[in-house]
């Protein structure tokens, strides 16, 4: 029950930060765990959720639509968003692994969201994405729901590879202009 929820949630998350600490992959693979977590139960919450569940994800979806720009709020939405989503799935398994790591979840949305906006990405493409993934949850259509799921989560690893190639880019060019400059 919420008793072994709460354990494994304790003991799971920090193994798992302290290896995205030291492994930079890592973070690559726990986002590919949760596009396949995330789409199968998007799949699952389209055919089987609730007429309530599909309302808590509007309602969520609408609070994010309405927070501040890039706000602490909206990424707290976000990631509510995401676990309305696996909850929706009624998959008891799915639902203790990621609450399990709901933490690694809310800290990840935030992350994810702080690299996206400074790569100028925009509130706009990132709700539309959320747009898709409600509009096909509230349709009822599992493949696009896991579809739209999926392809959100591709683009937030694409936008983590980007700003880490920026990363290294940087530390290469200072590396060379301290060269170039006689500083060290």
């Amino acid at each position: 029950g919420i008793f072994v929820a709460e354990v494994l949630g304790s003991a799971f998350s920090p193994a798992l930060t302290r290896l995205f600490r030291t492994h930079d992959e890592a973070v690559f693979d726990y986002l590919s765990f949760r596009r396949d977590m995330e789409g199968l139960a998007a799949e699952r919450a389209a055919r089987l959720g609730s007429a309530s569940d599909l309302k808590v994800i509007q309602a969520i979806f609408d609070k994010m639509v309405a927070a501040p720009t890039n706000s602490d709020e909206e990424a707290r939405q976000d990631a509510q968003f995401h676990m309305a989503i696996i909850e929706a799935g009624h998959n008891v398994v799915t639902l203790h692994m990621m609450r399990s790591m709901f933490d690694l979840l809310s800290q990840g949305v935030f992350y994810n969201r702080k690299i996206m906006f400074d790569q100028r990405t925009t509130r706009a493409a990132i709700l539309d994405q959320h747009r898709a993934i409600n509009d096909a949850l509230q349709a009822r259509d599992p493949e696009a729901a896991r579809n739209s799921v999926q392809n959100h989560l591709s683009f937030v690893q694409s936008c983590l590879a980007d700003q880490q190639a920026a990363e290294r880019n940087e530390a290469i060019a200072r590396l060379r202009l301290e060269h170039e400059t006689g500083q060290s």
